[in-house]
């Protein structure tokens, strides 16, 4: 009797998502849909471009003529946590929190993707728990893998990489990692490239070789690297550097594809110098949506660079898309284009210094470049 309860929540959910997927865009969707979210309507717009007040009225407004539609919940829960990106506003966090939850409780994947990290992270009034964390991304995974995915891959590295992680989630991630799991093990091995000693650098190769093995691509370009420098008590081994940068750019990862793409664009650590390669890779990222692959395709095509054609218009499309992610170079890059008329943009420079002002509250590149611009 359980099972079949269950069964028939899992259908309601994919039919509730199915549903919320149709229809036109509502100006909640326009100003706070996720652009990664699979059952958006419009483009969707990155954390970083909500403007909160007005996001959060458009939704509270759609929501009124529908109270329980859980894209429109979703949203709102976005809405809100962008308003938290300017400071601690706990209040926020804990209506988006309460926002992501009435939608996840509908099956609802990208929420429930969004709400992992409140479980995980003690956010927003919510208990931590890493099971249930780990059983809402479980859940993500059949309609939203790659989000789920990138979700737990973050919360593992954030976790390794803080010296005062809670003790119940690393041996969360330690137990993962004992069952073979290449997220957890590749998250393990993080803290180590800190150094340490020959022990921690004995375990950082461990560690590595055993997250390649079981098919992770960072763990595959990392792992390059020290083969690369001969470093870590490996023989330098150019072949076998190369074959596993192969191996990294073949995977699934696509901030590895970000990362490998820089590499061929300057020629480093044994790659050659390619701009094809390297747009290539970081095309395949920006289209995963990836914020400093944006703002590298849009390099690329502002310079004409990599085989691109030199297009303005469409290296300030790639601005936007990965400053509204908290991109800072690409925010401050979008600003010049506002400032001098480029890529589309009326020469406007009290625009530019508006905009510069809004990511100041977050970004100090943008805060710096505010200055030098006289705002």
């Amino acid at each position: 009797m359980q099972s079949g309860r269950m069964i028939v929540a899992g259908l309601f959910g994919l039919l509730m998502a199915g549903a919320a997927s149709a229809g036109e865009p509502t100006e909640c969707d326009r100003l706070a849909g996720s652009p990664t979210d699979p059952n958006r309507v419009g483009e969707g717009i990155g954390l970083y471009g909500i403007e909160s007040a007005v996001a959060i009225a458009a939704c509270e407004r759609a929501l009124a003529a529908d109270p329980h539609h859980p894209r429109l919940l979703f949203n709102l829960g976005r809405a809100h946590d962008a308003n938290t990106l300017v400071g601690k506003q706990p209040d926020e966090k804990a209506q988006a929190g309460r926002s992501f939850k009435a939608a996840a409780d509908q099956g609802y994947p990208a929420a429930q993707v969004a709400l992992a990290a409140f479980y995980w992270l003690d956010w927003g009034g919510f208990q931590r728990d890493g099971g249930q964390a780990m059983r809402l991304l479980e859940k993500a995974k059949t309609l939203d893998a790659k989000e789920a995915k990138a979700q737990r891959q973050d919360l593992f590295g954030d976790t390794t990489f803080n010296p005062d992680a809670n003790e119940a989630l690393l041996r969360l991630i330690k137990e993962a990692a004992d069952a073979g799991d290449a997220d957890a093990l590749y998250a393990l091995s993080l803290p180590l490239n800190l150094g340490g000693g020959a022990d921690r650098e004995a375990e950082l190769v461990r560690l590595l070789r055993k997250a390649v093995a079981h098919g992770s691509a960072p763990a595959a370009r990392d792992l390059a690297i020290l083969y690369f420098h001969g470093s870590h008590g490996l023989a330098k081994n150019p072949k076998e550097s190369l074959r596993l940068f192969r191996q990294a750019v073949a995977g699934d990862d696509p901030r590895t594809w970000q990362s490998v793409g820089g590499f061929y664009e300057v020629g480093v650590v044994g790659l050659p110098k390619d701009e094809k390669q390297a747009a290539r890779l970081f095309k395949l990222a920006s289209d995963e949506g990836i914020a400093p692959a944006q703002y590298d395709l849009g390099r690329f095509y502002q310079e004409g660079k990599g085989g691109l054609p030199q297009d303005t218009r469409e290296a300030a499309r790639l601005y936007k898309l990965a400053a509204d992610q908290g991109n800072a170079d690409a925010t401050v890059a979008l600003a010049h284009y506002m400032a001098e008329g480029r890529g589309g943009y009326e020469p406007n420079k009290a625009k530019a210094i508006e905009y510069l002002k809004r990511a100041a509250r977050w970004s100090t590149q943008a805060k710096d470049e505010l200055a030098k611009m006289g705002g």
